[in-house]
């Protein structure tokens, strides 16, 4: 048995996955959100839980948790049309508010 850090594929189809994005969402404070590196964590967790994940080799035991690139690209596009139907909104930087200093930007719960 061999192990990689291979960044995880998923095998949700884009409804399935904007789904589960707005699960996390859900679960998430409106006023702090998420940002998109832990969205990608949650999403990678689920599917690990829900058996959702592709494995490019049957000899290869997935130990990353880390999204695909083009896995990360279907979560940004996903998003954007969360946006665009105004199911959330992006809180850009820091905010005194919430504390943020490391600025990074948050997607948050319309």
């Amino acid at each position: 048995m061999n192990y990689d850090a291979t960044p995880v594929h998923v095998l949700y189809n884009n409804e399935e996955l904007r789904e589960r994005i707005l699960m996390v969402m859900e679960g998430r404070d409106t006023t702090t959100g998420i940002t998109f590196v832990n969205l990608c964590y949650q999403i990678v967790q689920m599917a690990f839980q829900e058996h959702q994940v592709k494995k490019l080799d049957e000899n290869v035991t997935l130990t990353s948790e880390e999204l695909a690139a083009e896995e990360q690209v279907r979560v940004s596009r996903i998003l954007w049309e969360l946006i665009w139907d105004h199911k959330i909104f992006l809180l850009f930087g820091r905010s005194e508010l919430l504390g943020l200093s490391n600025g990074e930007d948050r997607f948050v719960k319309y």
